[in-house]
Order: structure tokens, then sequence, then C-alpha cells
């Protein structure tokens, strides 16, 4: 009697039995599920705000690059193939190997799904289509501007957009989730 008793224990820490096991599978491939749907539906965020993030940067470090060069640099979007680039000056021995005066970078692709849907030079003055440049003096000085970006992957008007917005004066960038008013004064009828 003791030892059919002693048998039911062992019988019991020798494993897990098949329902068990089927039952640890499903739990875990159903948190699989859910944690990929859920990272799913973050990748679009993230993807706008790092777009946004990239366009601000180079906007913040070709002010520098202007200044400190002493040449004027240029921002040029196409809002046409969702891209932007750079034109920098070229160094004096890219100008004696036969380089131009300018040299363009690459063009930056916005990230799938993201598009470059306007800039705005002032309340009335807004480009939706074509190239924008976009001068960086050497004095520091820049056309103020905002960038609209837009991602067709997110649902909802105000979720979908993201602003980043370029002060002229002070060449502060602020970087605004949906879609932000313009608000620098350009010229004397801002006034009234």
């Amino acid at each position: 009697m003791v030892d059919r008793a002693r048998d039911r224990r062992n019988r019991g820490s020798e494993g897990f039995t098949l329902l068990e096991m089927m039952v640890v599978i499903v739990l875990i491939g159903l948190a699989v599920t859910f944690g990929v749907i859920r990272f799913q539906a973050y990748l679009p965020r993230a993807r706008l705000e790092g777009a946004a993030r990239q366009v601000g940067g180079f906007l913040t470090r070709l002010r520098g690059m202007a200044v400190f060069a002493g040449h004027a640099h240029y921002l040029e979007y196409d809002l046409d193939g969702e891209a932007f680039r750079v034109s920098r000056p070229a160094t004096i021995a890219e100008r004696e190997d036969g380089a131009p005066e300018y040299i363009e970078t690459d063009w930056f692709d916005m990230p799938e799904g993201v598009t470059l849907e306007h800039v705005q030079f002032s309340r009335r003055d807004e480009e939706n289509r074509g190239l924008v440049s976009i001068e960086f003096t050497p004095e520091g000085e820049v056309t103020g501007h905002l960038v609209q970006l837009l991602s067709n992957r997110i649902l909802g008007e105000d979720r979908s957009r993201f602003t980043v917005e370029l002060n002229g004066i002070t060449g502060l960038v602020t970087y605004t989730p949906g879609v932000r008013e313009y608000a620098q004064i350009r010229d004397e009828s801002d006034f009234r």
C-alpha cells in the first residue's frame, strides 16, 4: 500500500502532460500575437516623429555649418518626391578638381508612409508641390518656415500629422505633434 502511494507521487513528478504543454504553447502564441499587433500600431507614429526629428536636425545643423564655413548653405525640399537634400559650398580642393561651386548631397527619402505635405513661409504663403529651397546665410539668417509631415498609415486627422517649425530670427526648431498654425511675423500686414 505504501509502495502504491509512492508510485503515484513519483509519476506526477516525471513531467508535463500533453494538455499542459498545449495550454502553455497557446498562451505563448497569444502573448506574441498581441505584442506584434501593438508594435505594428506604434511603428507608423515612430516613423513620423523620426522623420520630423531628422528634418529638424538638418535645419539646426545647416545654420551652424553656414555660420562656421562663412558661406551660404541650402536645404531643398522635393514635395513631389518626398525627399530633401543639402547643397553646400565646395571646398578649395574640390573646386581645383573641377567640382561646381555648390555640391548637392544625395536625396534623403522620407520613411515609408511619411510624406512632406507642405512648406509654409507665412500665414498666406504656402508651397505643396515642386522644389522649395531654403537659404542659410553666413550671418546665421534663414527664412523661417514650417514643414508639415503627414503619415498615411495613421488614422485621425490630428494624429497623422507632425509639424516642424524653424524660427528665422533665433534659429530655434520646434516640434509639434499635429497641425500647428504658422505664428511668425513676416511683413507689415501681419501687424494689422
